[in-house]
């Protein structure tokens, strides 16, 4: 008959793998095509069962998870990235892969080449971007010149007496009133905002209302003899 300890004799408890560690240089992708992150990492972990790949799988699951971390900083963020790097891989858990990290550092380094040209790209990206607010508040200024000012030769002069309060003799001739003519399209003010205001009360008839006016406005044109305008306002 067995004695007690002879059961723990025929089942040994297993015993783990001891801890291991390992040094590996990768390269790491940046924002910029063409420029890159070179990474040293230092990792250490304890397999939790016999495990033929375990170096490979830190590896490859500390390259993974810093290339998705790196891609979108640029090199001239190398130092945020790594301690971003140095933060989030100690964290990670491997057990789904029968691994317990013990420890991950990285290191960063950058090509001078690689940090120049994202600087270069950097200024550029700016100087366009002032270059399209540039433009963009030229263009509102010109329409609030031309909608606002330039077609009310009294808000001209004002807009004029403002800017130069010296030049009062300008506001004496019929310059503004030149180039309000030019920017309604023709010169008649008056016609454009009877158009206007006819528009705006035909835009408030019904059908029956609408046919009617237009049928009395044929009768006007006819008994000035412009049978021609009666009959498209007939027609429409």
């Amino acid at each position: 008959m067995p004695g007690f300890f002879d059961v723990f004799r025929s089942n040994p408890v297993p015993v783990l793998p001891g801890p291991d560690q390992d040094v590996f240089t990768d390269r790491l992708p940046a924002a910029l095509p063409g420029t890159e992150f070179v990474a040293t990492f230092a990792t250490a972990w304890q397999p939790l069962r016999q495990h033929d790949r375990a170096a490979a799988t830190v590896r490859w699951c500390m390259l993974d998870a810093a290339r998705r971390i790196a891609a979108p900083r640029k090199v001239t963020e190398r130092t945020l990235l790594e301690a971003e790097l140095n933060t989030r891989l100690p964290q990670m858990d491997l057990t789904a892969s029968h691994l317990r990290l013990l420890s991950c550092t990285v290191s960063l380094t950058v090509d001078a080449q690689a940090e120049q040209d994202t600087k270069t790209v950097d200024k550029l990206t700016r100087e366009l971007r002032m270059q399209r607010l540039r433009q963009q508040l030229e263009q509102e200024q010109m329409g609030y010149l031309r909608d606002k000012v330039l077609t009310d030769p009294a808000t001209a002069r004002s807009y004029w007496f403002m800017h130069h309060p010296d030049a009062l003799t300008s506001l004496l001739d019929d310059t503004f009133e030149q180039v309000a003519a030019k920017l309604t399209g023709g010169g008649d003010q008056q016609t454009a905002v009877i158009a206007e205001t006819v528009q705006d009360f035909v835009g408030g008839l019904t059908d029956d209302e609408r046919r009617y006016l237009l049928d009395r406005l044929g009768d006007v044109f006819v008994s000035f003899d412009r049978g021609d305008l009666a009959g498209r306002v007939l027609d429409a």
